[in-house]
């Protein structure tokens, strides 16, 4: 197996430029942060980014959990990996992982002065230190199931490879340790948005109940009862009305919502 790392301190900027390496080297998976990476997909693992601690962070980015360490070289196996980018903080760290994983000695160890220039890492460090932002390099809605309830932005990137430009997306996001303080939504709140959303359609009489359940990842799933005028196409009109609150939920609030239910109690002539 051919595996090379990407090294450098926190804040530089090797999530960024990670994509590059990976496409000029030849590498076509990337472990980055806990997460085994390919073609813009995650492939296996957990993010260390969802942990509450630093400490918690780096030890699911070297695999120090054996359930995780397992998990991603299964993956590697089954998707029978030829070339792999470790992503790291040292020479030390990338070498840890490539141990947890039980991959080839690492061939090369790229430092991140020789692909980012002073100018790329000072910007890439005043995003991290001073506003709490990390890049990952998957697209956002790959994300948004495992970073339900986590502010994330899409991010595009353009570089050019012999000749060809390309184009990849990249996410840009604040884990739950750079926060200052703890990120929380009432359940009065989610009632109101479901509530308000609800009554912009001229069909809906009343809001009976909003029910709200959290799935362990952090989803939300709603049960909303609802009065309604008649006469009015009773199921296409909660279908519109479980599609719009799903959507100004996940915006206001970044919580992924799994599904909303309308249940018509009754209908007022």
């Amino acid at each position: 197996m051919k595996v090379y790392a990407l090294v450098g301190k926190s804040g530089t900027g090797k999530s960024h430029h990670s994509m590059w390496v990976a496409q000029e080297y030849g590498l076509d998976y990337i472990v980055d942060d806990g997460l085994l990476i390919g073609d813009n997909h995650i492939i296996a693992g957990k993010s260390a980014k969802r942990e509450p601690n630093k400490v918690a962070s780096v030890r699911c980015a070297v695999f120090q959990d054996p359930a995780h360490s397992a998990a991603v070289r299964k993956a590697i196996q089954d998707k029978q990996v030829e070339s792999l980018l470790l992503i790291g903080t040292s020479d030390r760290m990338v070498n840890k992982i490539a141990e947890e994983l039980q991959v080839a000695p690492i061939e090369r160890i790229i430092p991140i002065e020789e692909v980012a220039t002073a100018e790329e890492m000072q910007i890439a460090s005043e995003m991290r230190n001073k506003q709490g932002k990390h890049v990952i390099p998957v697209p956002t809605f790959e994300l948004k199931r495992q970073f339900s309830g986590y502010f994330i932005d899409p991010l595009m990137v353009l570089f050019k490879k012999k000749g060809q430009t390309i184009m990849e997306e990249k996410t840009v996001m604040r884990p739950a340790y750079s926060y200052l303080g703890e990120y929380k939504i009432s359940p009065k709140a989610i009632a109101d948005i479901c509530t308000y959303e609800a009554k912009q359609f001229s069909a809906v009489h009343k809001v009976l109940k909003v029910k709200n359940t959290v799935t362990a990842d952090g989803q939300f799933m709603l049960d909303i009862d609802l009065s309604m005028h008649f006469p009015c196409r009773v199921a296409e009109q909660a279908d519109e009305i479980s599609k719009k609150i799903k959507a100004a939920i996940e915006e206001f609030t970044a919580v992924t919502v799994k599904w909303v239910h309308i249940k018509v109690k009754d209908l007022q002539v």
